[in-house]
């Protein structure tokens, strides 16, 4: 699959690139879908982030917005016990849905790390539980960088945030037949 490079402060669409001073080798895979839906599962999931991250083509919902048809679904938890339960419950929500028509595809998990440990083993737990439920778990890694800045999109997006928003974005413009088990830490 070919790969673009998105320039620094490049307007897409009418959003202005938030990758502000990204090094040119870091190069973001396409991502080939018109709209994505971005959901997070609690507060402080990091669903803003991941939407930047698929700008221009993705959209903020809010969990009650999750029937969406045919539009790529992602559900973004923390690595937490507390996030993973949560994301279990939305998961559930769109199995509901797509018994009901209203979502055609299973959605695919981010997990943002909340710290650079490994995630605990009853978040580890209910991630196995939900594989076989999902399209795909992408693991998002801790930014240390973006800890101390009052505006993350003011420094460069770490390496590996980007590398995993690349695999994100191929997923997402795969065949919704497609399942991947994450990007590891």
């Amino acid at each position: 699959m070919p790969k673009i490079n998105i320039k620094p402060s490049v307007q897409i669409g009418g959003v202005v690139d938030i990758f502000k001073r990204r090094p040119a080798a870091v190069e973001l895979a396409p991502l080939l879908v018109p709209l994505v839906g971005v959901a997070g599962c609690h507060g402080g999931s990091g669903a803003s982030t991941v939407t930047r991250l698929l700008a221009p083509a993705a959209q903020e919902l809010a969990l009650n917005q999750l029937h969406v048809g045919a539009v790529p679904l992602v559900l973004v938890c923390r690595g937490t016990a507390y996030g993973t339960k949560r994301a279990t419950e939305a998961v559930r929500t769109c199995q509901h849905h797509r018994h009901t028509g209203y979502l055609t595809a299973p959605p695919v998990l981010v997990v943002v790390a909340d710290a650079p440990l490994p995630e605990p083993p009853t978040a580890r737990a209910r991630l196995r539980l939900l594989e076989d439920q999902v399209r795909g778990i992408i693991r998002f890694p801790f930014a240390p960088e973006w800890r101390d800045v009052d505006d993350p999109t003011a420094i460069p997006v770490p390496t590996d945030v980007l590398r995993a928003a690349s695999a994100l974005r191929t997923l997402l413009s795969a065949p919704a037949s497609t399942t991947v088990q994450g990007v590891q830490r």
